[in-house]
């Protein structure tokens, strides 16, 4: 079996788009940058998301029983930063352009899309809670290019042809 180092460095290797989870609970929000967000179905429309339990939204994620996934574009990698920064958190929010949809978690203008969710299921899987989404409203803004993560980096996706 590989070491978890090993793991770790592979998946760096493996590009993926970025998202900001996002929630409410007990009148405050809550967000964090995830690029573990899979499609499951188309009927009933829904996602997964992968948090780890140690992060700081973990509790409050799980507890809420809904959240957001905004699939963040290139002009938001100083959102993208903000919230992978530990530290300030209190003005992760001062960025953007913020509203609400269906359930009433933070939706970020300007993303690529939004999909405002029902958390439908929960498991947990070694040191992470997987979340079932089920998907209560999209809001597909105008099209943009998606920011992209990629060995420990943000950065573009280049066209081929």
């Amino acid at each position: 079996m590989p070491q978890p180092e090993a793991f770790t460095a592979g998946m760096r290797r493996l590009a993926a788009g970025v998202s900001l989870i996002t929630t409410t609970w007990d009148n405050q929000r809550y967000g964090l940058i995830a690029t573990a967000v899979t499609s499951v179905c188309a009927e009933p429309p829904t996602l997964l998301i992968c948090v780890n339990r140690t992060a700081s939204i973990h509790d409050h994620l799980t507890q809420a029983g809904h959240f957001c996934v905004n699939v963040l574009s290139v002009s938001q990698a100083d959102i993208a930063m903000r919230f992978a920064t530990p530290k300030n958190r209190e003005t992760r929010f001062e960025l953007g352009t913020w509203g609400q949809l269906e359930t009433g978690a933070p939706v970020l203008s300007g993303a690529c899309v939004n999909f405002d969710c029902k958390t439908s299921h929960e498991m947990t899987q070694g040191t992470h809670t997987v979340l079932f989404g089920q998907i209560q409203d999209v809001w597909l803004q105008e099209m943009t290019q998606p920011l992209a993560y990629h060995d420990g980096s943000f950065s573009t996706l280049a066209k081929i042809a």
